[in-house]
């Protein structure tokens, strides 16, 4: 419930700011579009590895506030060694994840800002182990998140800006893949950028 409340609850913000500029003009030059790729890595007893893109599109409703919607294709391996009687096994995750999220991102200074991010994706799972080889679970999953974090970036209305963020996820949903099969978090880092359709203002 918690994250349907705060999904509905950005869908509201986003679509009241719209309103509210097109009562004083809406202005073409605060939309932007573009995006960011992912990156992840753990290492230990499970080593686990992601990698995908997010393309976004969004508005700056205000100098430092911008609201947005963006989607998700990632992949994610991880691999856990343990012993057994017959030696050493592994245990292996494979997950394929689409979907889409709706952000915020609030700017503290010119350089530094906050991300707020729930998400709501379709995963594709296997699980198995290898010697001997068993496919343990296998299927398409529904999968939740709620992403927050630290970004670094340029931020001007008009021009193309790059930024770089890390994220964790809040929510402990058993398919996240933003964390391991045993639940500890595994930092996300996405860079990226965003072009503004409009031109900047003199």
């Amino acid at each position: 419930m918690k994250k349907i409340a705060v999904c509905l609850a950005l869908f509201i913000c986003f679509k009241t700011s719209f309103a509210q500029e097109k009562k004083g003009g809406f202005d073409f030059n605060k939309m932007f579009a573009g995006g960011s790729v992912v990156l992840g890595y753990g290492a230990g007893n499970t080593s686990r590895f992601t990698i995908g893109g997010n393309p976004e599109i969004g508005y700056s409703i205000f100098k430092n506030v911008d609201l947005g919607v963006c989607g998700n294709y990632i992949y994610t391996s991880s691999n856990t060694k343990y012993e057994t009687t017959s030696g050493i096994s592994t245990e292996k995750i494979r997950l394929t994840l689409s979907g889409l999220g709706v952000f915020t991102r609030l700017h503290i200074t010119d350089e530094l800002f906050i991300q707020l991010q729930p998400e709501f994706n379709t995963i594709k799972y296997k699980r198995f182990q290898e010697n001997p080889d068993i496919t343990i679970e296998e299927g398409n999953y529904p999968s939740s998140s709620f992403l927050i974090g630290a970004g670094f970036g340029t931020h001007e209305v008009g021009v193309i800006n790059f930024f770089t963020v890390i994220l964790i996820d809040l929510q402990k949903d058993l398919y996240s893949p933003y964390r391991t099969y045993s639940g500890d978090i595994s930092p996300i880092i996405r860079s990226g950028f965003n072009f503004y359709f409009g031109k900047k203002k003199k």
